[in-house]
């Protein structure tokens, strides 16, 4: 194993925190630059809407990651999808898609110490 490894694990604080090796593997930046971001605005479930989507993404190198229509049965209903793309990208994205871009939400479990996970009538 590499030192790093050895070090990050050791360091690891698992149930008082969020796990060190975890946190690491988390904010680790992409090769290319490229961020996550949701849309869930202006994509809808038709062939314009998702050839429009597909073709801009395949032709600018841009990672699709989850594509979830709301419902499917009905056409032309709310799609949402999770791209990986330049922040260069943003503006074309959004003008070429008609999907407006947003940053994904950030969940942290067990990100505080058990001391300060105190409830109200808890003392």
């Amino acid at each position: 194993m590499s030192d790093d490894l050895v070090k990050t694990m050791s360091d690891c604080k698992w149930p008082e925190g969020t796990c060190a090796c975890y946190a690491q593997q988390v904010v680790k930046t992409d090769y290319a630059g490229r961020v996550w971001m949701h849309c869930e605005e202006g994509l809808s479930l038709s062939k314009a809407s998702m050839s429009r989507f597909v073709m801009f993404c395949l032709t600018n190198r841009i990672e699709i990651g989850d594509i979830y229509p709301f419902a499917p049965d009905y056409p032309r209903s709310q799609v949402s999808a999770s791209v990986r793309l330049k922040p260069e990208q943003f503006d074309a994205f959004e003008t070429e898609t008609g999907g407006k871009l947003r940053k994904p939400p950030v969940i942290s479990l067990n990100s505080s110490s058990p001391s300060e996970l105190k409830g109200q009538n808890d003392e």
